[in-house]
């Protein structure tokens, strides 16, 4: 993995939503969103499996921790969340996803 990436996986991710959704009675637009501590792992669990020794590697998300640990990093209700438009959500695991395998 380049330096480059590296770099920016290390960095905080801002995610705006298609689909508003509302957190503490306030419409949220842009999930903020911090990087992982290895207590929010040990928390939550890790919400990627990354297989590398499968042809071809896979990346499988579990959506119960996903929801759970974004709810964590964005400081929003998991309850939130759960009412995100599956293609933010889908789009959001993907966004986070390079704080969860290792870097190659």
């Amino acid at each position: 993995m380049s330096e480059e990436v590296r770099k920016e996986v290390k960095a905080d991710i801002e995610f705006t939503l298609s689909t508003p959704i509302i957190a503490y009675g306030e419409e949220i637009s842009v999930l903020k969103i911090r990087k992982p501590t290895g207590a929010d792992l040990v928390s939550v669990g890790n919400p990627v499996e990354f297989s590398p020794f499968t042809s071809p590697p896979t990346v499988k998300h579990d959506y119960q921790k996903m929801t759970e640990m974004v709810a964590r990093l964005a400081n929003v209700p998991s309850s939130s969340l759960q009412k995100l438009d599956p293609t933010d959500l889908v789009s959001l695991a993907w966004a986070v996803t390079p704080f969860f395998i290792p870097a190659l």
